[in-house]
């Protein structure tokens, strides 16, 4: 079975209209649908195209979506779910196994200059038109709800630092990057993660010196 659309949101909102009650009634596509990205559903990340002809440089394009996600302070789903439409494939990669470029910073937009990454193969491939048994392991897919643990470092501290005095009122920046410098010392949450246990990985570095500058400007903006 195949379908066919002329552009990638009429797709997109056929695929959403079909499995989006299957996952979960009380979601909209205005749920998903974030930085200018094709959709966050639970642990997953989609991408869609008419046709996947080169599913490289659409595995990077979403790379370069999480990178940004990762800077923002936010959580990367594990399952990057790339959608060929016309012949209702996914392709399915793990994030983790591209958390190396994830970490990367990329300018300029997502979908652009994309050509010349080399992916491996993917973990899986559903066909989701054509096999119910695809389709079930889909839909189980998608109401899956695991992330991928990113490493801290300076160029994503300011957000998960933003994150985190968001999410706990009255925070000061040692529960955050610790304090060795008083009577009690004060660990934080960079290096022994509690509140942010299922996103990030404990930080191992010597020193918190390099977040230093970065931690006092952002004081700055919270005082």
């Amino acid at each position: 079975m195949f379908s066919h659309f002329s552009n990638e949101v009429d797709g997109q909102l056929k695929f959403y209209q079909d499995y989006l009650p299957l996952v979960d009634k009380t979601l909209t596509t205005d749920d998903i649908l974030a930085d200018y990205t094709d959709g966050y559903l639970n642990g997953n990340l989609l991408e869609f195209k008419v046709v996947i002809n080169d599913i490289n440089s659409v595995l990077f394009q979403a790379i370069k979506y999480l990178s940004a996600r990762r800077v923002k302070g936010r959580e990367i789903p594990k399952n990057i779910l790339l959608v060929s439409l016309t012949n209702q494939k996914v392709y399915i990669f793990s994030s983790e196994d591209y958390l190396s470029d994830i970490e990367k910073v990329y300018f300029g937009g997502a979908s652009l200059k994309n050509s010349g990454f080399s992916a491996g193969n993917p973990i899986e491939t559903l066909e989701y038109g054509k096999s119910q048994f695809d389709e079930s392991r889909l839909i189980s897919l998608l109401r899956s709800k695991l992330y991928t643990k990113i490493n801290i470092d300076e160029n994503c501290i300011v957000g998960w630092a933003e994150r985190f005095y968001r999410e706990n009122k009255g925070a000061k920046k040692s529960d955050f990057i610790g304090d060795y410098t008083g009577k009690v010392k004060i660990i934080g949450e960079i290096r022994k993660p509690e509140k942010l246990k299922d996103f990030i990985n404990p930080y191992v570095g010597e020193t918190n010196a390099q977040f230093q500058y970065l931690m006092d400007k952002l004081n700055d903006t919270l005082h």
